[in-house]
């Protein structure tokens, strides 16, 4: 194609001439090898530095996978062990309703003797015993057990939250480290253009619009790395929290597989589930079974209960005798004394207490209607957006990145050949940049939507909706061979093959005329990874 273009260009003889001249210097150069035969300083090749990813810093293989910084948020997050500790406040409260009430136990003494009287005495003993009636002790233990299970729901449904943020956390810093890791292969990328086209301006082939414009573009890619950086550290600080970490302590993250697995359980299945396993739906009924127990017992309170007591009583009093039988004699007497007391409810009985828990009943049935139409919704919508995320990455897998990748490895050659400006090269490399950046945003998309299913359903994906190990919802690479490797995408960004027009000596045509032609130099940047 370049070959015809120089014939057309030039037209007749002399556009046959000028080729003849140009197979005749490419000839030249390949006989003599390692013979100078550039009249002008020839330009060295290319030797990129090898790229250090800023990346590998925070993640790597021998990072903390999700499971683990679940651990470590369930066993370090302070919030969550105070919320822990309702638990035991609420097991004593079981503790305290299953007691019955203490006796009460009562002493009297008096004595005119304390006012200088005469030494008479009454001493009393009693003890009364309170008996509940109407199963208050039965109602008021099943309103504490309830209580308790409806606490343990509710923190399950705190830890299920808080894994929900370390997964979201962890997923979003993975996103943010990959789109580093692009950019600043990127950015190795295009100083590399950047070279080429100095060396370019040199030659006179390019004008400096063109060197500006490309340094546009490499500055504009360090400042969106800095950017992906900046949220990658405000992931981890995020994570850092989540779990329970100082702000200062390093933290390293394992990375996600490029191959995310397949989730192939259906809508119906999976609304079901929520409905029974959704820790919050769990303490909305308990809520609800609550408001019914608290009925009861308001109902039991209304009952008076009953008061039985003993006593036994003695009195020593003083005698006044004629002086010739002795003048004073001491009299006791003893006494033993029941009784039963019983309060009447004439204008107390209890209206109140129970009128407020059949309020309490209706608001949590009503609780329990609204949250159950929200699971549903939250599972629908959770389970279309992971399907709309699974189809978008097949779609950018096996479609747009292939795509993408060679039109920007064609137009990098075609411009090193002259064939197109760089004004070409670098909207193509914006073109592949933002494919690459909606790509990240779409795996990130699809395990954020896997997080979403599981806080939907209240608990992990069960291990039976997904497909046998080893099958990710990405077509296999041998039934769709043309699908983007991202190891091999992140080389060929980084890997930068531009042939490049290199300047021979004055040669003469057939006419006597002195042309300069040029002879397409292969330079290339081997990819120099960690």
């Amino acid at each position: 194609m370049l070959l015809e273009k120089s014939l057309s260009s030039r037209g007749g003889d002399k556009g046959a001439k000028f080729f003849f001249v140009k197979l005749l210097n490419w000839g030249m150069l390949f006989l003599l090898g390692s013979v100078p035969v550039f009249s002008q300083q020839p330009v060295q090749p290319p030797t990129q530095p090898s790229v250090r990813l800023t990346s590998a810093e925070f993640v790597g293989q021998d990072g903390l996978s999700v499971e683990r910084l679940l651990e470590l948020g369930a066993s370090r997050r302070a919030d969550l062990l105070a919320a822990r500790q309702r638990l035991a406040i609420a097991e004593g409260r079981l503790r305290q309703a299953r007691l019955r009430p203490n006796p009460t136990l009562d002493a009297e003494y008096g004595s005119p003797r304390f006012l200088g009287g005469e030494p008479e005495s009454d001493l009393s003993i009693g003890v009364s015993q309170v008996f509940e009636l109407g199963g208050k002790r039965r109602r008021r233990v099943a309103v504490a057990e309830l209580e308790l299970a409806q606490i343990r729901a509710e923190v399950l449904a705190l830890e299920r939250q808080l894994a929900v943020g370390i997964r979201a956390a962890y997923t979003s810093a993975l996103a943010a480290a990959r789109q580093l890791d692009v950019l600043e292969r990127l950015i190795a990328g295009n100083e590399e253009i950047v070279r080429v086209t100095e060396a370019r301006l040199k030659e006179g082939d390019v004008a400096p619009l063109d060197v500006n414009l490309v340094r546009v573009e490499n500055d504009r890619l360090k400042v969106q790395a800095i950017q992906a950086r900046n949220e990658l550290e405000t992931q981890l600080l995020q994570l850092r929290t989540l779990i329970g970490a100082d702000v200062a302590e390093s933290l390293r993250l394992a990375p996600q597989p490029d191959r995310p697995p397949r989730f192939d359980a259906g809508l119906g299945e999976l609304t079901e589930l929520a409905l029974k396993e959704r820790a919050d739906l769990q303490a909305a009924r308990l809520g609800e079974e609550l408001g019914n127990a608290r009925i009861n017992l308001a109902r039991a309170n209304a009952v008076p209960n009953v008061s039985a007591s003993v006593r036994v009583s003695r009195a020593k009093g003083i005698i006044d005798l004629p002086e010739n039988i002795g003048g004073i004699a001491t009299d006791t007497d003893n006494e033993l004394t029941f009784g039963v007391s019983v309060d009447i409810p004439i204008f107390n009985r209890n209206q109140g207490e129970i009128a407020s828990a059949t309020g309490e009943r209706l608001q949590a049935t009503r609780n329990r209607e609204f949250l159950e139409a929200s699971v549903k919704r939250d599972v629908a919508v959770a389970y279309r957006r992971y399907r709309a995320a699974a189809e978008s990455l097949v779609l950018y897998t096996t479609q747009i990145l292939p795509r993408s990748e060679e039109n920007l490895r064609s137009v990098r050659a075609a411009y090193g050949l002259g064939e197109f400006s760089v004004f070409e090269v670098v909207n193509e490399q914006r073109r592949l940049a933002e494919n690459v950046t909606n790509y990240n945003q779409t795996l990130r998309d699809y395990y954020t939507a896997l997080t979403e299913l599981e806080t939907a359903i209240g608990r992990e994906l069960p291990a039976s909706g997904f497909a046998p190990e080893g099958t990710s919802v990405l077509p296999d690479p041998k039934d769709n061979p043309n699908q983007v490797d991202r190891a091999k995408l992140l080389k060929a960004i980084e890997e930068v093959k531009m042939p490049r027009k290199s300047v021979l000596p004055i040669a003469e045509t057939g006419q006597g005329n002195k042309e300069k032609t040029a002879v397409p130099e292969k330079t290339a940047v081997k990819d120099n990874q960690q």
